[in-house]
């Protein structure tokens, strides 16, 4: 798609700087922000109180001629996400609004760089059709709907022995240390009474 070429974080930037919306510097910093693993461009626009949301939402429209389709007015297909990386959707916090055939629609919130929709196609055999949503939109319905699934801490508990089971872990694992050493050494035998008590 032809605008979608032209989508990255940067041309916003010069763009709002440029509209004196914000603060160069601020940009800047937010955008190293974003470049460095924290939040994306637009969330910490938004999340920081530089650029109202809806602002920001209006100004990518403008700027890239896209269709303003937040998820809070139009409600996402829930069949839209079948066969769909859900932790993509949520690092990128794109919410795929519909399918109609090989075309998904997907809300992004505010805007996500072209490369990032070139690997959702890719990944989904699909041609992607970005529209405009809001941060907050976005995240609120990601919460909602694909909340990710946390992988417990520690190991799956293990099985305590009854109290009666305590003597025969000792003597198993001193059965154990025992078998190892007449292995090693041949004077050792289980005929010896020290190994058989």
């Amino acid at each position: 798609m032809k605008n979608a070429q032209r989508l990255d974080y940067a041309g916003l930037a010069e763009v709002l700087g440029q509209r004196e919306l914000v603060e160069v510097d601020r940009l800047r910093l937010a955008l190293q922000t974003g470049l460095q693993g924290g939040a994306p461009f637009p969330e910490i626009l938004v999340t920081e109180n530089l650029m109202g949301d809806w602002e920001l939402s209006r100004v990518v429209c403008e700027v890239y001629s896209l269709p303003f389709a937040p998820v809070d007015i139009y409600t996402p297909d829930p069949e839209a996400l079948k066969g769909l990386d859900h932790a993509f959707l949520r690092t990128h916090r794109l919410v795929p609004l519909g399918r109609h055939g090989l075309l998904l629609t997907v809300a992004m919130p505010a805007i996500v760089p072209a490369d990032v929709l070139g690997m959702l196609s890719a990944t989904a055999d699909l041609h992607v059709m970005p529209v405009v949503g809001t941060v907050v939109a976005n995240n609120h319905w990601l919460e909602e709907h694909l909340a990710p699934v946390v992988e417990a801490a520690l190991p799956s508990p293990v099985a305590v022995p009854a109290e009666d089971d305590w003597g025969n872990i000792f003597d198993e694992a001193d059965a154990s240390v025992l078998l190892d050493l007449s292995d090693e050494d041949p004077q050792l035998s289980a005929d010896d009474p020290d190994l058989t008590a």
